[in-house]
């Protein structure tokens, strides 16, 4: 009476209609309450904050020593997938190694 065919589409179509339900639902925008996006600290009202992204991770490089890959980094993806690859695959024999 069925193929084979409907028990493996079915499926599909029925999650795919519930994943697009989710995502059209949380796409709405969300009501924005008051006060709760204001900075508070010790009973004191502080300015709006902006921390920029260079800001952010200029101590992740102090602590690492990161400023030294910039040097050595081409900037080029097909070397950065290298890179990637030689990492995993060093990875890979060491972990089989063991």
């Amino acid at each position: 009476m069925f193929e084979s065919w409907f028990w493996v589409t079915v499926p599909f179509a029925l999650f795919a209609l519930i994943g697009l339900l989710i995502y059209k639902l949380g796409r709405y925008p969300k009501k924005e309450e008051p006060g709760k996006t204001e900075s508070y600290t010790g009973g004191e009202d502080l300015p709006e904050l902006r921390v920029e992204a260079d800001n952010f991770y200029q101590a992740i490089k102090r602590l690492f020593r990161l400023g030294r890959l910039r040097d050595i980094h081409s900037g080029d993806l097909s070397d950065y997938l290298l890179w990637m690859v030689a990492g995993l695959t060093f990875l890979l024999i060491t972990v089989m190694l063991l």
